[in-house]
């Protein structure tokens, strides 16, 4: 097989054989046949967003305006799915605190839906929801079980519901009848426990991943003030890979060899994976001949391999090639910078093994040393020889080749190695001391490529987004500028970093003398400036400091700590900093500690934070990070109470969540001597107050300290280099391998 033949089928193969569900998102907050909850849920990665003219659980009171309902859902788990609802009514521009306002509800909600992990016959799935959760008015709160089955085209459903308030739709029993007609119409017939109604949905792929519903339903009953034409749009996406595809069972696809090696190989434990066995592809794909070397007259040295490496995108390159001799394959020792691929490490390991095993062949056993820095110090370290690393992106998870790097002795080792720390097991440690000790200084080749002077800028752009969403002042308000970020490394570890905001539109709440004025930039300036330095110690450790200003607002200086154990499943972090106030001369002293705990390597995350906030407030906050590729969503819990006395003396909770996901293209473009990328991670997010019987906004509390780059981002691969997160996610690096070494050079 062919990296260009490999690369056009497999990377997303089992996302692209996945049927779309035919449950659709309702306006009521969950997936359903139409307002009636199914036990189905948006499938693991899967994500949707729809809008509908209705809100089923009361009339429209208001002839003038809008009226309807936004949904956005996640399927953050097998089995789980969250879904954020936006319902309106009204003028969704006025101040509803004034009595001339013609608004009527702008109700932020959040719901969830379980489907259990059990087997039943005749394929019937069972399934466990709420609706409603959050904001001090739940005037649609539920809670709710339902059962699905599917026969043949026909899915069956039937559920109990209790309302908690009596506005709530589900009150009692409920059912629906789903009839597919063909891949993409459905019809459906359903009792929501207060109306009947009838409905026609149509579904159109709109590519790979991305996908197009529309549909309408006429209420058959009139039991409620409820619409009686629902219209539905939404759009149906994949967010990205997870490390093991969720499947419907209805519709099972076969994993791919290269597939069912990852996930056996994906550490779910911390156990030693010996006994793990490969499930190898068929003798004539893992053939190494794929990839052919040089002709002998152009054989790979060390200058020309870091002349490939510049080209591709890196810079500050050490190369060390050690050849062949007394019994030793060939050794490269590489260090190098990634200036074009800064979005992600993976990206960048991806283009440095394709520079280095396209020349140098599938069939040679040199072996490679690989050292990603960032800021001239290391931050990711890769171990593997020419033909393991060829098996390994056929499919292959272990090789004879790297026996002597097997976790039990006499199994093969892993065909690439991978480490954070490069403090590699006893085995990888003696087997490279030897090649140092028999190396020759004299057959050694060594090359040096600056690629420019370190201090050349590195850029970074895309919008700067506030907003509040579903406020008495309005449905939808928002402040946009244009930010350019840039980073100017001035010695190892030590480097400035800044934010330029340029202010571009905003709504009329957030003009001057509005409620949200003070939260838009008002004019073209630094978001914030920090000198910064950074240290890798031993044993998983990590510092930095950075000093100036953290914000437009706050001047100081802060040290962040940081400990991960190799593998990625734990991290503890530490931050301790002191600003002034630039206007009001205030000083905060925030202090604040973190734990980490990888539930699913790359995959799921739940942390943990305490002690004193940016603002003052003292107080916890737990979070659930979801990583769908390079997209992640966080959701959050907050209770914090600042001093006696101050803004913030009153004990506040909210929940909410933060969608972040890189802008453009994975790779840097080169502007002459600078590199200018999208933003690393661009971030929106909602919360809500919980636990209060008044809706008035309240901002400011829980606010942490952060640089924009360092030891949560850059270094750490924003909190996703550990050993089994980088293992979870090998099928996205085989595609980013795959990718570099089917380009023409």
């Amino acid at each position: 097989m062919s990296y260009a033949a490999w690369l056009a089928c497999c990377p997303l193969a089992a996302l692209a054989d996945e049927p779309w569900p035919t449950a659709q998102l309702a306006p009521t907050g969950y997936s359903a046949a139409i307002n009636s909850p199914t036990a189905d849920v948006l499938p693991w990665g899967g994500a949707g967003l729809s809008l509908s003219n209705s809100n089923p659980e009361r009339a429209r009171k208001r002839s003038d305006g809008s009226f309807g309902s936004v949904n956005a859902g996640f399927g953050l788990l097998p089995g789980l799915e969250l879904v954020g609802r936006l319902a309106y009514e009204g003028d969704l521009d006025c101040n509803l605190y004034y009595k001339p306002c013609a608004g009527g509800q702008r109700d932020l909600s959040v719901s969830g839906k379980y489907q259990l992990p059990i087997e039943l016959p005749l394929d019937t799935r069972l399934a466990l929801g709420f609706t409603d959760y959050g904001g001090a008015a739940t005037k649609y709160r539920s809670y709710y079980g339902v059962a699905t089955s599917t026969w043949g085209p026909l899915d069956l459903s039937l559920g109990y519901g209790r309302p908690k308030a009596a506005t709530a739709l589900l009150d009692g029993g409920f059912g629906s009848v789903v009839l597919r007609l063909d891949d993409h119409w459905a019809a459906a017939l359903e009792h929501d426990s207060r109306e009947a109604r009838l409905g026609l949905n149509y579904l159109r792929p709109l590519g790979r991943d991305l996908a197009l519903r529309v549909g309408a339903s006429r209420k058959l009953t009139d039991s409620t003030g409820q619409q009686a034409w629902q219209m539905n749009a939404a759009l149906n996406w994949v967010m990205g890979q997870t490390p093991e595809p969720f499947m419907p069972r209805r519709a099972p696809a076969a994993p791919m060899a290269s597939a069912g090696a990852d996930v056996a190989a994906s550490p779910w434990s911390s156990a030693a994976p010996s006994q793990l066995v490969p499930q190898p592809l068929p003798q004539s794909d893992l053939q190494p001949s794929s990839l052919a070397p040089l002709s002998l007259q152009a054989q790979l040295t060390a200058e020309g391999l870091a002349q490939a490496l510049q080209a591709s995108g890196f810079a500050q390159i050490s190369v060390r090639h050690s050849p062949a001799q007394a019994g030793q394959p060939a050794l490269w020792q590489v260090r190098a910078e990634s200036r074009r691929w800064r979005q992600s490490q993976i990206d960048a390991l991806g283009a440095a093994l394709a520079t280095w095993l396209k020349p140098v062949g599938a069939t040679a056993a040199d072996e490679l040393l690989l050292t990603l820095t960032y800021q001239r110090e290391p931050v990711l370290h890769a171990y593997t020889n020419a033909t393991c690393l060829d098996g390994w992106l056929q499919g292959w998870t272990r090789c004879a080749g790297m026996t002597g790097m097997a976790e039990v002795e006499g199994q093969p080792g892993r065909a690439l190695w991978l480490s954070r720390d490069g403090e590699w097991p006893a085995a990888v440690q003696a087997r490279l001391q030897s090649r140092r000790e028999s190396a020759s200084p004299e057959s050694a080749q060594q090359a040096f490529v600056d690629a420019g002077p370190a201090w050349l800028p590195q850029f970074e752009i895309g919008p700067g987004l506030r907003t509040a969403v579903g406020t008495e002042l309005g449905l939808f308000d928002y402040s946009l500028a244009l930010e350019l970020g840039t980073e100017v490394n001035l010695a190892p570890g030590l480097f400035w970093q800044g934010v330029l905001s340029a202010p571009m539109l905003h709504s009329n709440d957030f003009k001057d003398g509005q409620a949200f004025a003070g939260y838009r930039p008002q004019e073209l300036g630094f978001d914030s400036s920090l000198l910064s330095y950074w240290k890798a110690l031993p044993h998983g450790v990590a510092a930095q400091a950075s000093a100036g200003y953290i914000d437009r607002n706050y001047r100081g200086g802060m040290v962040e700590g940081l400990w991960m154990t190799e593998d990625g499943r734990w991290r503890l972090s530490a931050t301790a900093g002191r600003f002034e106030h630039e206007i009001t001369a205030a000083r905060q002293t925030p202090l604040l500690g973190s734990a980490r705990w990888s539930l699913v390597p790359g995959a799921w995350q739940l942390e943990a934070t305490a002690g004193r906030f940016l603002g003052g407030d003292q107080g916890y906050n737990l979070a659930s990070h979801h990583w769908f590729g390079d997209t992640m969503i966080r959701l959050f819990y907050r209770d914090t109470q600042g001093d006696a006395g101050t803004a913030m003396a009153a004990q506040r909770k909210f929940v909410g969540f933060t969608l972040s996901l890189p802008l453009g293209p994975k790779a840097a473009q080169e502007l002459g001597p600078v590199t200018l990328r999208g933003s690393d991670r661009f971030a929106w997010g909602l919360q809500t107050k919980v636990g209060d019987k008044d809706n008035i906004l309240t901002q400011g509390y829980g606010e942490q300290p952060r640089a924009r780059h360092g030891l949560r981002t850059d270094v750490t691969d924003f909190d996703r280099n550990g050993r089994d997160d980088m293992l979870a996610n090998s099928a996205r690096l085989r595609a980013a391998l795959a990718q570099q070494l089917a380009a023409p050079r």
